[in-house]
Formats: structure tokens, sequence, C-alpha cells
């Protein structure tokens, strides 16, 4: 099952008599082995036992044990048997292990991922048009793409001026070629902003190579440009791991730097209160 804002919201309105069980677990592949994670989860299960119905152990337990697939890089779940409550998600970005008792589910860490991995854009751009994709917690949700005309020089006395300059990475020697790569640009940007209108990501990336980029950049509107949050130089058919790879390494640099101007402040406004 997937999370989004609205299933947040659900989760925020539940309140139960029982203590809920709420377990976030670290299961990503390329940090640790299933016997590692499990081993973990283990630990972390026998520090809440009497605090919480031996069911819920036990069903959290045979869940990562037998039910889980393996197939993401954080795993979250929310049980209380006496409740009958059951709740459980896959994400495609990693967690902090911990484990809570409640008797509602512990949601902050969830509140954190979604306000640093949710719902971003990033925007593939070149000369010749545009990919775009829409990715949620890592996971891609959405894409579409335009290719505008062919970016080619015009034969030898018709218009050549042989000037140079480059555009995604492709030289752009006349003006005809300077023109052609301009159309696609602000039909590029035309076909980004609907696809943001009907999206709304909260950030943007974008890639390719300059001047292509900044040029793109410049024909967005500004409530576009203040969502950009970064830039990478991966090309229009870079598949779609590494795309999202790069882009999580942009976010989670966003978020440090966020983080650090948080602490930055505290101790700033601290010392003037000192003074």
């Amino acid at each position: 099952m997937g999370i989004d804002e609205k299933e947040l919201r659900k989760l925020a309105k539940v309140q139960l008599d029982s203590p809920i069980l709420s377990v976030y677990l670290n299961v990503d592949p390329t940090e640790r082995t299933s016997e590692e994670y499990l081993l973990s989860l283990r630990q972390m299960l026998k520090q809440v036992e009497g605090e919480v119905a031996p069911e819920d152990i036990a069903a959290v337990t045979r869940y990562f044990e037998h039910q889980y697939d393996g197939s993401g890089r954080g795993a979250v779940v929310f049980s209380c048997t006496a409740a009958d409550f059951w709740r459980d998600y896959t994400l495609a970005v990693p967690v902090a292990s911990g484990v809570t008792i409640a008797r509602r589910p512990y949601l902050s860490p969830l509140v954190s991922l979604l306000d640093t991995y949710g719902r971003y854009a990033v925007v593939l751009v070149d000369q010749r048009g545009v990919r775009f994709l829409l990715f949620h917690l890592g996971e891609q949700v959405a894409q579409e793409q335009f290719e505008g005309k062919e970016v080619r020089k015009l034969k030898k006395g018709r218009g050549s001026s042989g000037g140079a300059g480059r555009w995604g990475g492709a030289p752009v020697s006349s003006r005809h070629e300077r023109e052609v790569a301009m159309r696609n640009l602000r039909e590029a940007a035309k076909k980004v902003r609907k696809f943001a209108q009907r999206h709304r990501p909260q950030r943007i990336i974008l890639s390719g190579s300059e001047p292509a980029v900044s040029q793109f950049r410049s024909l967005l509107p500004k409530a576009l440009q203040e969502r950009i949050v970064g830039v990478i130089g991966l090309d229009r058919g870079a598949t779609e791991p590494e795309i999202r790879e790069r882009t999580l390494a942009v976010l989670r640099e966003v978020e440090r730097e966020r983080e650090n101007a948080v602490v930055e402040a505290v101790f700033t406004a601290a010392a003037k209160g000192r003074e």
C-alpha cells in the first residue's frame, strides 16, 4: 500500500482504546541483508514486550518473515490486533528503524519523508525536447515527453554563420539552429507548465547541459522557477533508476541544508538572547 497526503490524514484521525505498535524498519538492500534487518527487528520488538499485546509482536514478526516481498528500502507497519487495525507500507526510500507504542499511529517520520521526498518533478531538457517525470517517495508515478523539430545545420549558403555555442551538448552554429532550438525550448516550457498544473509537484529538479538548461529555466513561470532545488547532468535518455538515485541525492542534500539552517538559526537566536 502506498502512502500519500490523503492516507496520512486518515492515519492522523486514528485513535484507539488499545496500544498501537508502530514499526519503522530500514530494509535498504544496499545497506543490510534481510538477516540483518530481521535481527534488528527482533531486538526492537523485544524491548517493548509487556507494553503491547503479544499478538501484535507476532503479527509484525510474521509479516516481515513471511509476507514482506523485499521490494523497498523502507517499511512501515502499524498493528493493533485488539481493534483489528493493521496497515503496512513499502517505501522506495529508506527510513530510520524504530518502534513506538501509543494509542495513535506514530506518524512523525512519515511526515518528514513526505516533506522531503513527496511529489517532485524531474525535467530532462535539451535543444530538441524535454522529458518530465513525477516521483513520489522515490517511486515514478507519471511521465510525459515532448519532441520538437530537429536542430540541424542548413546547407552552406542558406544562413549558416559558423558561430560557436552549445545547446544541450550539441553545437549550434547558425541563426537558424538557434531559432529552432529556442522554439523547441519555448514549447517544452509550455508542456512542463501544464504538467505541473496537473500534478502540482512540491519541488523540481532540472537536468541537461548548458546553455539549454539556463534558457529553459528562464522560460518557466516564476512560481515554477522558485520550486527548482537543483540541477543534475543526466541526458534525456537516462534510465529511471539513474534518475531516481541522482535526484534522491539532491533532495537529501536539500534537507541537510535546511536542517543546518534551522540549527544555525537556533544558535543565533540563543546568542542574541545572551547579549
